[in-house]
């Protein structure tokens, strides 16, 4: 731990020599109103700092561009989220594997996924699978732990403890009233995933972006298991993988004052599931078989009395079918089908009555039920009724937010007994203080109490659910500080830190009464202390080459607190690394840019029990990049080269699913 600490700071010393960024304003012609005559005003370079929005937020925020994306050599969401601290994405390996995010170890189900905006909801498990959504159509996206400062946003956005928000990349039309790109990426074991996107200007308001990809991957990859004494070389088996996705936004900006942004979404997904890795046992029959679909508007608008209105609809429908062949199902074989539907609608208001001061209310309403045709045939439904009521103030250097949310869930079913519901208040206060004018530094401390209801697989299906769980509560502290510099020649440093503390009670775990009959309780309870390092350089070598240096850094010390006579009182919980992290370095220059990156955690443990038949072994992934993009009659182009698990490294995220070893991926694209 010191020498993590240690290296971080010779690391920062060693950058701290920057200074400012430039930022040119051009002058304007202005006309002589005594004379008459159009006088020419000589181009004046003004400098003035540019403060990136994650030093003055006052909670964590960390952000990627498109740009970062491409110079930190990331290959997926998955990938990209890995960069952020505080984040533990769990990746049963393989392309399209299934990846969710935990955040400061509360859990996926506290973390919320936004996707212009409106939150992307899953009912049955409350877990969102990124390996959904791609980076190809992103503009950016960013990790709010705690409230963001942009108050001006849905209910159902503040009801987690923490946001993952992805921003869709909207047409840019100049010139052209079109615009094409194709691409194509071709990778390791059998991995082959062509994109086409059309953006296109429908009229002087209106555009459009059509974009859709099919992947498909036979992730036979190579490890090795040990059985004792004996090691043998294996293949993955049954984890091939096709999938479709295809999306359609339309943009209309009615006027100077509203715009209006519907997005249409389809999913398809066919996947073998590879199963655990048991010694003398590597088959296995699972498969799952996903479609979802989701049609999404948010209509904008403002006056000039102060106030802005916000108004966003969301239909969302998805299928699931598992299907396993096994000697102990009826028949040899079994097949779950799950459908699920939700309908989503909110209003939010802004008043702004002056510079200094915002308020906001957002109210949300949703209506989500789910069938299936396993032997619970509840069919379970809610609905889900959340206002906030949000205050700002800020200055030049001081801001100071603080919200109230409440939260009624009421639960029902068709047949048999519903769940219980819930009623709650939600408080949270954030701030940041710059203590010395002229510099961008920034103080700033966050609390936020928030909770989650139980799932309807946690209510009703998975192995015996229980209808009265109470919600699962968690509390939230953090005190950090922000630095930004930059110099005239556009090199940069950006360094925060956080240390945090969070208190999770009435956790919902699955307690057995025998090795074939569980239920779920409120039994849990965890403490959570932690630290975030986060830091980035940009150092410009010359006029067409610069150095681009990422880092982050996590401690955890997640604790079990459930019962004080258990066996595994005061153990790390499973799958939380004390120590994780990441490093990219990148150069580019006129000829091949080049890029670096790393990511690592220490060991872990699968259950709850920290003994050495549950540790996982630390690991650090390492990989390269090689990307150019250049301009070839009138036709941008684009190549790229990836290597993934540089050092062949092998190891897993979750326990018996090995992941990948060194992998190679190639990428090449073309607009017209």
């Amino acid at each position: 731990m010191k020498n993590c600490f240690h290296a971080i700071a010779v690391w920062v010393c060693q950058l701290l020599w920057i200074c400012l960024i430039p930022t040119a304003v051009h002058a304007q012609e202005k006309k002589d109103t005594i004379t008459g005559k159009v006088h020419q005003i000589d181009e004046v370079t003004v400098t003035a700092r540019r403060t990136p929005k994650s030093v003055t937020a006052t909670a964590p925020l960390q952000s990627l561009s498109r740009e970062a994306i491409k110079h930190q050599g990331i290959t997926d969401i998955a990938d990209a989220l890995r960069r952020f601290s505080g984040v533990n994405v769990k990746d049963y390996g393989g392309a399209g594997g299934m990846k969710t995010v935990s955040v400061r170890s509360l859990g996926a189900q506290h973390t919320a996924v936004t996707y212009d905006g409106i939150t992307i909801t899953d009912c049955q498990s409350g877990q969102i699978d990124l390996s959904r959504f791609t980076l190809d159509n992103l503009k950016d996206l960013s990790l709010t732990i705690g409230d963001n400062d942009d108050i001006f946003l849905p209910a159902r956005t503040v009801a987690s403890a923490a946001s993952i928000r992805l921003q869709s990349l909207e047409p840019q039309l100049d010139e052209n009233p079109y615009k094409l790109k194709a691409e194509i990426k071709a990778g390791s074991f059998g991995m082959v995933n062509p994109f086409v996107r059309y953006d296109q200007k429908l009229s002087k308001q209106t555009t459009m972006s059509l974009s859709g990809d099919f992947m498909r991957a036979d992730n036979r990859y190579p490890f090795t298991l040990v059985n004792g004494a004996y090691t043998t070389q294996e293949k993955r088996n049954n984890n091939h993988i096709a999938t479709w996705r295809g999306e359609w936004d339309v943009y209309a900006h009615i006027n100077d004052r509203s715009t209006l942004k519907t997005k249409l979404y389809y999913y398809d997904s066919s996947r073998e599931l590879p199963g655990q890795v048991i010694v003398y046992n590597l088959k296995n029959n699972e498969k799952l078989d996903d479609r979802n679909f989701f049609m999404q508007s948010q209509y904008r608008t403002f006056w000039n009395n102060g106030l802005s209105l916000l108004i966003n609809g969301k239909f969302n429908w998805a299928h699931s079918h598992y299907h396993d062949e096994a000697p102990e199902y009826p028949g040899g074989e079994t097949d779950n089908i799950y459908y699920q539907r939700e309908y989503y609608t909110s209003a939010a208001l802004l008043y702004t009555p002056q510079e200094k001061w915002a308020l906001s209310y957002a109210a949300d309403y949703a209506y989500g039920n789910l069938s299936t045709n396993t032997n619970s045939q509840a069919k379970p439904f809610r609905h889900t009724i959340l206002q906030s009521l949000t205050a700002r103030y800020r200055t030049s250097r001081l801001s100071l937010t603080a919200m109230l949310l409440g939260s009624i869930y009421l639960n029902d079913t068709q047949t048999g007994e519903a769940a219980s519901d819930a009623r709650r208040l939600s408080p949270s206060v954030s701030l940041s203080w710059n203590p010395f004018s002229g510099q961008d530094l920034f103080i700033r401390a966050s609390y936020k109490d928030i909770f989650r209801v139980a799932t309807f697989t946690e209510n009703y299906f998975d192995r015996w659910g229980s209808r009265n769980l109470k919600p699962e509560v968690a509390r939230q502290y953090n005190v950090g500080i922000t630095y930004h510099k930059a110099n005239q020649d556009g090199s940069s440093i950006q360094l925060s830190a956080d240390g945090y503390y969070n208190y999770v009670k009435n956790k919902i775990v699955a307690m057995p009464y025998n090795m074939f009959f569980w239920t779920m309780v409120n039994l849990g309870q965890v403490d959570i202390i932690g630290g975030d390092l986060t830091g980035n350089a940009t150092i410009r070598l010359s006029s067409k080459q610069r150095m681009l240096a990422t880092l982050s850094y996590t401690y955890q010390k997640a604790i079990d607190k459930t019962d004080a006579q258990s066996s595994y009182y005061k153990d790390q919980i499973p799958y939380t690394p004390e120590h994780s992290g990441s490093f990219s370095l990148a150069w580019e220059n006129p000829w091949m840019n080049l890029s670096f990156h790393s990511t690592g955690v220490s060991k872990r443990y699968s259950s709850v029990q920290n003994m050495k038949e549950n540790e996982l072994d630390g690991y650090i992934e390492c990989g390269i990049a090689l990307y150019r993009s250049f301009n070839w009659k009138g036709t941008a182009v684009s190549f790229r080269g990836d290597v993934i698990n540089l050092f062949d490294k092998q190891y897993s995220v979750v326990k018996n699913y090995p992941m990948p070893g060194r992998s190679f991926k190639a990428t090449i694209s073309v607009t017209l």
